[in-house]
């Protein structure tokens, strides 16, 4: 998928910016956390890592920062983070929950290489459509996923050079 349209390569590794994390850990104050050394290092990995990672990876880049970082702070963090609107989980067919910042409040969705197990962004939401569908019907939608699965143009390349 690299390379690609709407979508981005997700494992990449990305500097925060300094005007961002303090964006973020303002709405965490705001909403009543308080500001720890240990929270600003899960956040500060978890802008780094700039992919849906799980908690455990997350846990092992924040610990660079904060050598005596636990697991549990990371997942209490994950799960305020999550709940201001700031983070939000992917969950894959694989089982694992996965954590990656939300830009701007802004969800997307994902493309998944069944192949390579990439994860590539992809910007545009077409649920508008079906939540106006079941508004029609009286249903209010609080919030909805969308993962599609296939294979990415790597896969697909060494795939056609092995025939």
């Amino acid at each position: 998928m690299p390379g690609g349209g709407e979508g981005t390569h997700v494992p990449r590794s990305r500097a925060p910016s300094e005007p961002r994390l303090e964006g973020r850990l303002r709405r965490l104050r705001t909403a009543g956390h308080r500001i720890t050394a240990q929270r600003k290092a899960v956040l500060r990995a978890l802008a780094g890592m700039g992919c849906a990672c799980g908690a455990e990876d997350i846990h092992a880049r924040a610990r660079r920062i904060y050598p005596r970082l636990g697991l549990v702070t990371v997942y209490r963090t994950l799960g305020a983070l999550v709940r201001e609107g700031l983070a939000q989980t992917v969950q894959l067919d694989d089982g694992r929950i996965r954590y990656e910042l939300r830009d701007d409040g802004r969800h997307h969705h994902h493309l998944v290489c069944l192949s390579c197990g990439a994860i590539a962004r992809l910007e545009t939401c077409a649920v508008g459509p079906l939540q106006q569908a079941g508004r029609r019907r009286g249903f209010t939608v609080t919030a909805h996923r969308l993962e599609l699965f296939g294979y990415c143009g790597d896969c697909r390349s060494l795939e056609r050079e092995a025939r």
